[in-house]
């Protein structure tokens, strides 16, 4: 009994050890206006189309609204790779339109479904860039290089 017991203490540190390092490396991430309006009040500069075609592809890592870590890799293709910190991983597509100011859109193949899409504004701090949904402008998720990690 003390064996199992011993076991599912070193369980429970384990996933409490791996909770904790997911909320250190949200940490890096800079706190998001919650909506466009706010960004837009606050100063903050619109990533647009031509910008976003430039420097959004590449390895880049998301903070979503509900708190989840994905790390993307974005080839200039058009194709991406997808993987997020509970071990699922996709394949899928993304595209920058001129739409709204310039949006950068998302499609993966199995796991989420439907095409998501963003409209972005780059945080004060010059690395991470803000995401909005183009139909709510409520923040969605906060971007940035996999290298300024």
């Amino acid at each position: 009994m003390a064996h199992a017991e011993s076991i599912t203490k070193a369980w429970l540190s384990a996933v409490v050890a791996l909770a904790a390092l997911t909320a250190l490396g949200a940490l890096d991430f800079p706190t998001a206006p919650p909506t466009v309006g706010a960004a837009e009040a606050a100063g903050l500069r619109r990533v647009d189309a031509a910008e976003l075609s430039r420097r959004y592809a590449g390895r880049r890592v998301l903070l979503t609204a509900k708190g989840e870590l994905i790390h993307l890799e974005l080839r200039p293709d058009g194709t991406l790779d997808y993987a997020d910190e509970r071990s699922v991983t996709d394949t899928g597509s993304w595209s920058v339109t001129a739409r709204k100011g310039g949006m950068l859109c998302r499609r993966y193949s199995k796991q989420m479904g439907g095409r998501s899409c963003d409209v972005y504004f780059a945080a004060p701090d010059g690395v991470h860039w803000f995401g909005y949904d183009p139909d709510t402008l409520q923040w969605s998720d906060t971007t940035r290089p996999e290298a300024a990690e």
